[in-house]
């Protein structure tokens, strides 16, 4: 695998970090909670072209796919990017989704879109309808949907599962910068809170934490792409990965913050409150631990959560 994604994401990235910044920064995502459309960011995201990467035919597709998932989780872009690009075609759209009770986020958020459900055991169902938002702190835009008749999913759910572990990479690479710049900027005892030794050491190694949640989120991407034989693990490891990381960016953040962190005045509180969907949706920690050991157990692998013989080994050891 190479550890660099291709020059051609890495360009589409930067033109994405000023075009979404242009467009307002968090404040499109502050304007949907409280119930605005979002033709905006869907007309942004066309204009530029990002519906015309085909992920599923092409590698260099793929990386694309994934630095603009990045891109949207940095600005918490109230538009379901990932689900829209691991559906490939046109306006279709797919997410994994909890049973028994479905729910997708962002799904009703444009209307023209066709959405598919997938269970992440194999099987996959038309979703024929949308209900009313939760409306909840930590899923404001997450709703319940009515699915059809299943059938087997193809092979889609390893991409389905990756393109929004990205998403949270963007959501806690930008956390981690805001708690950094808040800890140079503000004081205590006349110097800056970053000459503390404790706070140094404990933001260290929450930086250390999402660098190797980012190179798995690149293992995990060639994986998927090139189809090697366990991407299907790799795609729920990656998962675990981010819940775990994303908890340790966000409790860092808001312990460093303090109570304004908290406070809707601050993008860092936004940031936190928009990655809560991903976060738990289609499964949280326990449930994506206990998929990823039955996931391990059958189907053996060679890669970062197993060695040749298949057995299990625990992340961080």
């Amino acid at each position: 695998m190479r550890t660099e994604l291709s020059d051609e994401a890495r360009d589409l990235e930067g033109i994405l970090e000023g075009a979404f910044r242009k467009a307002g920064g968090f404040e499109p995502a502050r304007k949907a909670d409280a119930g605005a459309p979002v033709d905006a960011i869907r007309k942004l995201l066309e204009d530029i072209g990002i519906w015309d990467l085909r992920p599923r035919e092409s590698e260099v597709d793929g990386e694309a796919a994934a630095v603009v998932c990045r891109a949207a989780g940095r600005w918490a872009l109230p538009y379901p990017v990932a689900e829209r690009l691991a559906g490939g075609t046109g306006a279709d759209a797919i997410a994994v989704v909890p049973l028994p009770n479905p729910r997708i986020n962002l799904a009703d958020v444009d209307p023209d879109l066709r959405w598919t459900a997938l269970d992440g055991d194999g099987r996959r169902a038309p979703v024929v309808s949308v209900g009313p938002r939760v409306g909840s702190r930590l899923g404001a835009l997450t709703c319940p949907v009515e699915v059809g008749e299943w059938g087997a999913d193809e092979g889609l759910a390893p991409l389905a599962l990756t393109l929004p572990c990205w998403v949270l990479l963007g959501m806690a690479e930008e956390a981690l910068r805001m708690t950094r710049r808040h800890l140079l900027d503000r004081e205590q005892f006349g110097k800056p809170l970053a000459a503390f030794q404790a706070l140094q050491f404990q933001l260290a190694d929450t930086a250390a934490s999402l660098q190797g949640f980012e190179e798995l989120a690149k293992y995990t991407l060639w994986s998927v792409l090139s189809g090697q034989p366990g991407a299907a693990a790799d795609a729920v490891a990656l998962r675990m990965s981010a819940i775990e990381v994303a908890e340790t960016v966000f409790r860092t953040g808001h312990q460093m913050f303090g109570a304004m962190g908290f406070c809707d005045e601050t993008d860092l509180s936004w940031l936190s409150r928009c990655s809560q969907p991903i976060r738990r949706l289609p499964w949280g920690r326990s449930q994506t631990q206990a998929r990823l050991l039955r996931s391990v157990e059958d189907v053996p692998f060679a890669g970062l959560f197993a060695d040749l013989s298949g057995d299990v080994l625990v992340h961080g050891s």
